[in-house]
């Protein structure tokens, strides 16, 4: 069981370090024009209702973290972890549950933020009439149903699958290049 902590950390942390490693750096950034700002906010306000805010975030985070489950499961020293023991499986579960139930609560509490820092981006690449017309779209049926859509796009079959494969690929990665650097660090303090 010692070896399942290990192995369930740097499975979680491979997607999360790889995408901490391409995020950009941020600049500061002037800021945005008021009238573009509010109508910045308006256009978000209507494709991210914020009585519909919790729902998307669950629509959003559940599959992800169920397919994360799925990839961690077919490593092969979690498949190892399972045959020596069988309990090694409700502690991968337990394990994602409380992840899932600690990223959405961490998603919802940074969601005010993140609406704030969207607006401002929008703000900053479009003019007032360019999301008038866009917020003009959310008022039609077809955008209705986009905005109410959208968010339960990662519960599609075929993104769960595209997503399956490439955390199952950087959880292995990940897990033969941490065994090259133990065996790099065990040689090195052998030189000693």
């Amino acid at each position: 069981m010692k070896m399942l902590a290990p192995a369930l950390l740097l499975a979680i942390a491979s997607p999360v370090c790889a995408a901490a490693q391409t995020a950009p750096v941020a600049a500061a950034a002037a800021a945005p024009d008021p009238a573009r700002l509010a109508a910045a906010r308006a256009l978000l306000a209507k494709i991210t209702p914020p009585e519909r805010i919790d729902a998307m975030i669950d629509q959003m985070m559940r599959p992800m973290m169920e397919n994360l489950r799925n990839a961690m499961a077919q490593s092969p020293q979690l498949q190892a972890a399972f045959a020596k023991n069988p309990q090694a499986k409700a502690v991968l579960n337990a394990f994602v549950d409380d992840e899932l139930k600690h990223s959405i609560a961490l998603t919802k509490q940074a969601m005010p933020t993140m609406l704030d820092a969207i607006a401002r981006g929008y703000a900053r690449r479009f003019t007032v009439a360019q999301m008038h017309d866009v917020s003009a779209f959310f008022d039609t049926p077809s955008g209705k149903l986009y905005a109410e859509q959208a968010p339960t796009i990662m519960a599609d079959p075929d993104v769960l699958a595209t997503q399956r494969a490439v955390m199952e690929q950087s959880i292995r990665g990940t897990m033969e290049r941490a065994q090259a650097m133990v065996a790099k660090l065990a040689a090195e303090q052998d030189k000693k």
